[in-house]
């Protein structure tokens, strides 16, 4: 059982845990004496931190070392210095070949190291069934049962992140996102009533993100598959619903065109990823509510890290937000 997690660890501070390996970058000469230097970034549920890790002149322990764990592995970390980056401030671990040890782990509990929706995943799987039934368009709630009534496909779908590092990216991610864009969708469509069919905004959210579930995979912390690297979601999204709709029977082809529509053009614009851009209003209606919910929900997770670190009323945050403002 671990008893040192990341976001509680404090400069100066002895390290004797374990730790996921989160990513890692290939060893590099000294400039200025003989040996190499790797670095790579440890995580569990509570964050993430990076490593540097010093050899001595002899490369090929350094190599060895190197080569003895990769990105998913754990590994147990003992010694080392922890201290902040001279220009960015946040907290490093420095190890040193010398005084301290780094090994593979193979008996350990992955649930100490992928974060879980704080949300019962259990009472929003029959949130999300609920929504189902309330379906007025036949044909849509037939492709929506022909999916998640499939109790193994609904785990996978219930289980799995929204994204690997941005928003909802935790285990129970996507689940939560599509709700909350559901009770969006409802408010939206009651303001602009007649003209937003709410039906098919509703399977735009549950379908638009359903190629994650085999994008992303979650072991020792959440990472792309082969197959989400090379297809990316949207993609395997359209195979995974065009293949459903096939096998139903005289299902509108208009409808079928709508609902792959929404798929693809949900990230807006080009050059966000989609194939192609909105054209009619629900599709741009699904695009906004996806993009504000989901930078919404990554505002609240960057201002909730940052307040476990600082007092201060302002802080630095990162590329996006530059500083967060956490008062």
């Amino acid at each position: 059982m671990k008893n040192q997690y990341i976001k509680d660890l404090q400069e100066g501070q002895p390290i004797d845990d374990y730790f996921a390996v989160s990513s890692k970058k290939a060893p590099a000469k000294y400039k200025n004496k003989d040996g190499l230097w790797f670095s790579f970034d440890i995580s569990d549920k509570t964050g993430t931190i990076s490593v540097k890790f010093w050899g001595g002149p002899n490369e090929e322990t350094i190599k060895e070392l190197f080569s003895s764990f990769k990105v998913n592995d754990v590994v147990s970390i003992k010694g080392g210095n922890l201290r902040p980056d001279s220009f960015t401030g946040k907290l490093e671990l420095h190890l040193n070949e010398d005084s301290c040890e780094v090994k593979k782990e193979g008996n350990f509990d992955y649930a100490e190291f992928v974060p879980t929706t704080t949300k019962n995943i259990s009472e929003m799987i029959p949130k999300f069934k609920d929504e189902i039934e309330s379906i007025t368009d036949d044909n849509i709630k037939q492709l929506l049962k022909s999916i998640f009534d499939d109790d193994e496909f609904m785990k996978k779908y219930s289980e799995s992140p929204a994204a690997k590092g941005h928003h909802h990216n935790y285990v129970g991610g996507l689940l939560e996102h599509v709700l909350s864009m559901i009770a969006m969708s409802k408010t939206i469509a009651k303001q602009y009533e007649p003209d937003l069919n709410l039906d098919l905004m509703i399977v735009g959210c549950m379908l638009h993100d359903i190629g994650k579930i085999f994008e992303y995979e979650t072991k020792a912390v959440i990472d792309y598959t082969v197959k989400g690297s090379l297809l990316g979601h949207i993609s395997i999204g359209i195979r995974m619903v065009e293949d459903k709709i096939d096998k139903l029977e005289n299902f509108p082809l208009d409808l079928k065109s709508k609902i792959l529509h929404l798929i693809l053009s949900h990230h807006g614009s080009k050059e966000a990823g989609s194939p192609v851009i909105p054209h009619f209003p629900e599709a741009v209606a699904l695009h906004k509510i996806d993009d504000c919910d989901a930078q919404v929900k990554y505002a609240i997770q960057v201002k909730k890290q940052l307040l476990e670190t600082t007092d201060e009323d302002i802080a630095r945050a990162d590329r996006q937000f530059g500083f967060m403002y956490l008062k």
